[in-house]
Formats: C-alpha cells, sequence, structure tokens
C-alpha cells in the first residue's frame, strides 16, 4: 500500500504536465457567456437564469429541460451554481454575406451591379428605409461570462435522473455547400464569414466540438462540391480520413425564391447515417436548426443517466503503462469520466495498473466513453470465465 500511495502523490504533483489524447476534451463546458446591455445587478441577474438555462441544455442534451417542472425550478435557483462570473466584450459577425437568392431572369433590368449584389440583411434589419426616424433599442455590446460550479451542477442532475454529457465529446467534421449567387461552393473556412461564425457561435452553445476541412489541394482531389451537395457518401467519408473524426456531417443551404433557407444534412457515425431537412426564415436560424439536431442525435448516444441499480466495484487492468507519464495520463483520463464516480488505484506490476471504479452509470455506458476517448483499447479477458462476484474490464493504453 506504501508504493501505491507514492504513485498517488507523484499523480497529484504531475498532474499540470498531463495532456489529453484522442476526442475533444472541453474545458470550459460549465462556462456561458450572454449577451448584456449594462452591468447592472438587475439584468446581471436574469442574465444569469439565461446562462443556466444554455448549461443545462449544453449538459444534459435535453433542449426541452428548461420549459419542464424540473428545469424551470434549477434555472430560479441558478445562482447558487454560480462560481465566479466576468464581463467581455461581445464578438459580432463578419459584414460580408455568404450567399444570397439568385435573381431570376429579367428581375435585374436597369439595375446595377451593386444593386444586384445587395447584402443580404439580418431579419430585424430588412425594410427600415420607410421607419429611418424610428430610434431602435441600444444592441449589446458586451457579454456576461458566467463560469458555474461543474460537481454542484452534474450532482443535483444525477439525483434528478437527469442525463449528463461528459467533456469528452466526439468531434464533428463539417462539409458545407452552399449556393452562391449563380454557383455552389464549399464553405471555406479560413475566410471570416457570418455563415462561419453562426457554426461556431452554435456549436459552442451546444457543446459540440466541430472542425471543417482545410479544402487544400489534397481536399480539391478526394472530393468537390457535387459530392458535398448530393450528400454521396463514399467520396465523403474517404475525404474525411485523413482528419480522423468521430463524426461526419455535410450541409447543403440554399436561399429558395420565397426567402426561407432550405437545407439539408446528413450525419455519417460510423455505420449509422441519419438524414434530416429544415425550413428556416434566415441563415443563423438554419444553422442552429441543423446544429441542434446534430447536439440532440449525439446527447442520446453519449449522455447517460445515473443508475443506482448499477452502482458497483469494477475493477480495470490496464496494460502497457510504461512511464511515469503514461500513469498520469491514464489517471487523469478515468477520473475525468463522467461515468465514473471514483476511480482508485489499488496495485501496481509491471507495466500494468489495476483500478477499483465506482461506477455512476452501467459497464455499458463506461465501456462507450472509453471507445470514444481513443486512450484506451480494449483488450481480450483471459480471466472472465472465473470472475464472478467481481467484474473485470481489460484495456491497455494506446500509444
Amino acid at each position: 500500500m506504501k508504493k501505491i500511495y507514492i504513485h498517488i502523490l507523484i499523480f497529484v504533483i504531475c498532474l499540470l504536465a498531463w495532456s489529453a489524447a484522442g476526442a475533444t476534451i472541453l474545458k470550459n463546458l460549465y462556462e456561458v457567456g450572454v449577451p448584456v446591455i449594462t452591468q447592472d445587478a438587475k439584468e446581471r441577474k436574469q442574465a444569469i437564469k439565461q446562462a443556466f438555462e444554455v448549461l443545462l441544455v449544453r449538459v444534459t442534451g435535453k433542449r426541452d429541460l428548461p420549459q419542464t417542472e424540473t428545469g424551470q425550478a434549477m434555472i430560479k435557483n441558478a445562482r447558487r451554481y454560480v462560481s465566479s462570473f466576468r464581463y467581455e466584450m461581445l464578438e459580432l459577425p463578419p459584414e460580408e454575406v455568404v450567399a444570397e437568392a439568385t435573381e431570376e431572369p429579367g428581375e435585374t433590368d436597369g439595375q446595377t451591379d451593386q444593386e444586384q449584389t445587395e447584402p443580404l440583411l439580418p431579419a430585424d434589419q430588412s425594410g427600415q428605409s420607410e421607419e429611418a426616424d424610428i430610434e431602435e433599442p441600444p444592441k449589446p455590446t458586451q457579454k456576461l461570462v458566467v463560469t458555474f460550479d461543474e460537481k454542484l451542477v452534474k450532482n443535483k442532475l444525477w439525483k434528478q435522473k437527469l442525463p449528463v454529457w461528459g467533456k469528452t465529446r466526439p468531434s464533428t467534421l463539417l462539409w458545407v455547400a452552399v449556393q452562391d449567387e449563380e454557383k455552389r461552393v464549399l464553405l471555406d473556412a479560413s475566410e471570416p464569414t457570418p455563415l462561419l461564425f453562426y457554426f461556431e457561435k452554435q456549436a459552442e452553445k451546444r457543446g459540440v466540438p466541430i472542425l471543417f476541412p482545410l479544402l487544400d489541394l489534397e481536399d480539391q482531389i478526394n472530393i468537390n462540391v457535387t459530392d458535398v451537395w448530393g450528400a454521396f457518401k463514399d467520396p465523403i467519408k474517404n475525404a474525411s480520413l485523413r482528419y480522423q473524426p468521430e463524426a461526419i456531417l455535410t450541409a447543403r443551404l440554399f436561399l429558395d425564391p420565397f426567402g426561407s433557407w432550405q437545407t439539408r444534412w446528413t450525419l455519417y457515425q460510423g455505420s449509422d447515417e441519419i438524414d434530416w431537412q429544415e425550413n428556416s426564415p434566415d441563415l443563423e436560424s438554419a444553422v442552429v436548426a441543423g446544429l441542434d439536431q446534430l447536439a440532440d442525435r449525439l446527447a442520446q448516444r453519449y449522455a447517460h443517466i445515473s443508475s443506482v441499480q448499477d452502482d458497483s466495484d469494477f475493477l480495470i487492468y490496464i496494460s502497457d503503462v510504461k512511464s511515469l507519464t503514461d500513469y498520469v495520463r491514464v489517471s487523469k483520463y478515468l477520473n475525468g469520466l463522467s461515468t465514473i464516480k471514483h476511480a482508485e488505484l489499488i496495485q501496481v506490476k509491471g507495466d500494468e495498473l489495476v483500478y477499483r471504479l465506482d461506477l455512476r452509470s452501467n459497464p455499458k455506458a463506461l465501456k462507450q466513453a472509453i471507445k470514444l476517448g481513443k486512450v484506451l483499447l480494449s483488450a481480450e479477458d483471459p480471466f472472465a470465465p472465473e470472475m464472478s462476484t467481481l467484474s473485470r474490464l481489460n484495456y491497455r493504453l494506446m500509444p
């Protein structure tokens, strides 16, 4: 036991030296920013409630939770979960526009090129010419950034039998095709546009890690806009291999003659393929609707409810732990999984570590979380037939 305590002490000292591998770890998952006009206490109180509403959806994956009796009760007492807050400048979307409806022949007669490419304005700015003298209400230029106490929030959710989606989340690669005037183009993440801003803003709000392709020469050889527009699976999956995402999402966006944004989305995850379509009044709403569906589907798979009847001790044997750095990596990883209440090191034998796990959810959820993390690889259990009173899980540390 003395040796074990020494290892634990070294683990604490070296904790900050560890860096995560595998799926994305969202370090600021419990931090939410809300636009505000002033720093007045009354407005701050309301903004904290708004921030906590965002957090509840982000952590549970349940968009309807804020409208339930349980959600309303938690939001009402949002301030008790606050650990700190600060004010920052509000990020605004770029002024340039990504896409415009294609004009029908004959409608542009007598118009200049400048008039034909008039920027697409947000809904609340269109048709203002006749009411230019009406004073607009002030717009937020700052945001209140609230950090909530992770332990308090999670314990409350577990107690209420609500799902909790941990900080380790699958990265989703986005291939986005947009009808841009008379041509279709792929969204280039190297260029700041409103469309890119909307994607990043909503992904942060829902806690969904996203990445965009480089669209470099290799991508141009492997895929084109027609492949994405038509959701052709083979070229999409082949072009995505280099990025090694846990999920792939394709999107097709165009503005119809009636001024609505028509979108089609396809999610690829493993052997699963899911399609859905949306009709939205503006570009931002179109992106929000698409990423909400993405987050909902991922949360259904990875957010788990604490089951008291499943709480039990499990042993996990992890081999190929060859250095102190490896040990720190494993310990940090296990104790960071939302499906584990506590991971206790009970044995060190050569390059193998043995932990006793106090599970918050069932073993299936644990195995699913470990598979997503890409830190541990399942190993065959030669002793499984002999295990009777205590379950044993066998893994090896991936390089």
